[in-house]
């Protein structure tokens, strides 16, 4: 029997209705940990590891150790039960891999080369917790958000983590640039880490307070090997497996070397950087909600393919600035912003609707896992690759095309091979990509058209006379 309008909004109301008390706590628990995330990352990490010496192949390996730690989530449900649940688990790995950066702060001030070892081995063991967490705790959101609303919710839930993401990233980079400019570097990461440890601290207190939903996956026995496989069995999640494996190395080669580019090439100051990375996070608070109602509409596959085709030409546009021309990155920044918000909608909600709940745990886990070596391993590679062409410096009029320029190609070319990739795979009740287009550019005419019907009588009629003076000069 089809659902009328009428009972889809009623089964819409009671979902957020059964939901509703908790959906607060856990978008302001989002934004708290965000900042701990948005100052351990980044440009930040990156500075932090050029400040103790890395070099380009240490470089790609610190973007690959998160990925690295991701092949332990094969034990994740294990450990979850071990630990007595999954919101015990999501806790105390909360507060062991977030509260461990506050070792980070001593070795900033202790010399020697050994400390860029012991800033590393840090940041595994910071990982090792978090990512194990992962799909502990996406299991868990995912029971106490309803279906009906995730991809909405968790829309809007990312516009109020993209204003975290814009305080952190601008209020950091000035108070680090202000450190940086009396020659106080160690002082500046100091300052910046301990604020990011404290938001998390914040968080892991909003976090207790959720409730610790009963799920069908802790009655399963997640010792055996042959759970741990279950994914590999389902054709189209294997499928999915397959495409988002090839997307991250695609994606890996190049990822981290953005920010060390930005630092070392461009010459840009912390708080340019800053407000380079704030704009794709106010893009995600204009564009969340849009790309929520886009996906609930016609499914997360055509949102991703879009998505991901368009992503594939952001490394070209990273061949256009220089220190003296960096405007083109203010459009990069607008163009990739819009982009990577539907696409981590939409890629966020695909590997959660494609897993069956009683399994998910373990499926978001191989999921994790799986893509987790694509982008280790590229990283690594991209690491090595800009290690062993460090003497590239080509003149091209004003130009100078450096290592990172070479790798930046490259990933623009696997990005697009991989959007294709996206095509292979189905959701049930996905609608063509053709139609998804026609409505996204109708509701934009209608926007757009709504916006001149609010102006001013006066200003529609100044708007009025000139576009009728530039239509009749256009027909002299």
């Amino acid at each position: 029997m089809k659902l009328t309008d009428s009972d889809k909004y009623e089964a819409d109301r009671r979902a957020y209705e059964s939901a509703r008390r908790w959906l607060p706590t856990i978008s302001v628990e989002g934004a708290f940990a965000n900042v701990f995330i948005v100052i351990t990352g980044g440009a930040f990490l990156t500075g932090i590891a050029l400040f103790l010496g890395a070099n380009d192949f240490e470089i790609g390996l610190l973007g690959a150790i998160p990925f690295m730690a991701q092949l332990a989530q094969l034990f994740s449900a294990y450990l979850a039960k071990r630990a007595g649940g999954r919101k015990s688990y999501s806790v105390r790995s909360a507060i062991f891999g977030r509260q461990i950066w506050w070792l980070v702060i001593p070795v900033l001030f202790m010399p020697g080369e050994w400390r860029l070892e012991l800033f590393f081995t840090i940041l595994v063991l910071s990982n090792l917790a978090i990512m194990t967490a992962a799909p502990v705790w996406l299991s868990w959101m995912a029971d106490i958000v309803p279906d009906r609303i995730r991809a909405r919710y968790f829309g809007f839930r990312s516009a109020g983590i993209a204003f975290s993401t814009v305080s952190a990233t601008v209020l950091g980079g000035i108070i680090l640039d202000k450190f940086l400019r009396s020659g106080e570097d160690a002082t500046g990461f100091a300052v910046i880490l301990g604020f990011a440890c404290l938001f998390a601290l914040a968080a892991v207190l909003l976090l207790r307070r959720l409730p610790d939903r009963p799920s069908d996956e802790q009655e399963a026995d997640f010792g055996r090997w042959s759970d741990v496989l279950e994914p590999f069995k389902d054709p189209n999640f294997r499928r999915l497996l397959k495409v988002f494996f090839v997307w991250n190395i695609a994606v890996g080669i190049a990822s981290v070397f953005f920010a060390a580019h930005m630092i070392t090439n461009l010459k840009m100051s912390f708080t340019m950087i800053s407000l380079y990375s704030a704009v794709p996070a106010i893009m995600a608070v204009i564009l969340n909600k849009p790309w929520g109602v886009v996906i609930d509409r016609f499914g997360s596959r055509p949102v991703i393919v879009l998505c991901a085709l368009g992503i594939g030409l952001i490394p070209l546009i990273w061949w256009i600035p220089r220190p003296d021309f960096l405007w083109i990155l203010g459009f990069e920044a607008i163009y990739s912003g819009a982009l990577w918000t539907g696409f981590n909608l939409a890629a966020f909600n695909i590997p959660i609707s494609n897993s069956p709940r009683n399994k998910r745990m373990s499926y978001l886990a191989m999921f994790a896992v799986i893509t987790g070596i694509g982008y280790f391993a590229a990283s690594i590679a991209g690491g090595f690759l800009a290690e062993s062409f460090s003497f590239v410096h080509w003149q091209i009029g004003r130009q100078t095309i450096v290592n990172y320029h070479l790798l930046f190609g490259v990933s623009a070319v696997l990005r697009l091979l991989a959007g294709l990739l996206f095509l292979s795979f189905h959701e049930p009740k996905e609608k063509a990509i053709p139609i998804m287009v026609q409505f996204m550019g109708y509701s934009m005419l209608k926007r757009l058209s709504l916006g001149r019907q609010i102006l001013p009588r006066g200003v529609r009629m100044i708007g009025d006379f000139v576009h009728q003076q530039r239509r009749d000069f256009h027909w002299r």
